[in-house]
């Protein structure tokens, strides 16, 4: 499916359309991409377990415009709405409050001015999600592949790009299987590295004795010591990775399960190169 311009006129339609079947509750998705991949949110189950994910999604208030409405579901995940870059259409759904009503959810493509910043926030699950690897959602799947179609302002992605640490971190680390494992993981998911709260407080840079060689080095327990207080905000996924090489690194001890549960396709293959290198020992030669 091809998405559908976004005009007044056209979220006017919707909504007296809706109302001229009956249909009078209203929520919508506001679906982000980014790099061939979507924005999803943790909605946490009963008791806090069987968490779902979807796109931001939130209701429609009595006198409230649908773009007014998708501007307020983006700002409650800390984004801001840039532009609304196609329609993508509407399902039904029942109301989850245990009424007879029927909802009406209306799918947008959308772009935000920053879509890094929801990795600012440690109360927010959320995941870039592959569209192969996409969970069951509460929308038809053609919804969230044409919202890759709609035109989208460039965006940075530190992950394409190795930070200026990387080369120091490198240095530092040869020679040192472990830690060579750790450095790796650390550069290729790039998040922290680009994070100036995190540089500023926790890398430290010096110079080789040896050859005049940039180095650099983490405070490792100073690093989780500020996760584990609440001092340090992130995602969940960068609390797992940031984890993951602290004790890859330094040793510092790690719940595996607790880490590896929830990590998408992409880091969970970063972490597998990591382990990868900690075993590729290069046997000797036999001898002629």
């Amino acid at each position: 499916m091809t998405p559908v311009a976004v005009t007044d006129t056209l979220l006017h339609t919707l909504v007296a359309g809706s109302h001229a079947e009956g249909v009078t509750a209203m929520d919508v998705t506001a679906t982000v991409a980014c790099d061939g991949r979507i924005l999803l949110i943790a909605e946490p189950g009963a008791d806090f377990i069987d968490d779902t994910w979807q796109p931001p999604t939130g209701p429609v208030l009595p006198g409230e415009t649908l773009d007014d409405a998708l501007a307020k579901t983006l700002a409650t995940v800390g984004l801001d709405l840039d532009q609304i870059a196609g329609y993508l259409g509407h399902h039904d759904r029942d109301d989850t409050h245990g009424t007879d009503e029927i909802v009406r959810v209306f799918c947008f493509a959308c772009t935000v001015t920053q879509p890094d910043s929801i990795c600012r926030s440690g109360r927010i699950r959320h995941w870039w999600a592959d569209l192969e690897d996409l969970p069951d959602l509460p929308a038809p799947p053609e919804f969230y592949w044409a919202s890759t179609a709609a035109p989208t302002m460039p965006v940075s992605h530190p992950e394409r790009d190795e930070p200026p640490l990387a080369e120091p971190l490198r240095t530092s680390a040869r020679g040192l299987r472990a830690t060579e494992a750790g450095t790796e993981l650390l550069i290729a998911h790039a998040s922290w590295l680009h994070r100036s709260d995190f540089r500023d407080r926790f890398v430290h840079l010096a110079t080789s004795l040896t050859d005049d060689t940039d180095i650099a080095s983490i405070d490792w327990p100073a690093a989780i010591t500020a996760l584990d207080t609440g001092d340090l905000a992130c995602s969940s996924g960068e609390d797992r990775m940031l984890r993951l090489v602290a004790s890859l690194i330094d040793g510092i001890p790690i719940n595996l399960g607790d880490a590896l549960i929830g990590l998408d396709s992409r880091n969970l293959n970063r972490v597998g190169q990591a382990v990868h290198h900690l075993n590729d020992h290069r046997q000797p030669a036999p001898h002629a």
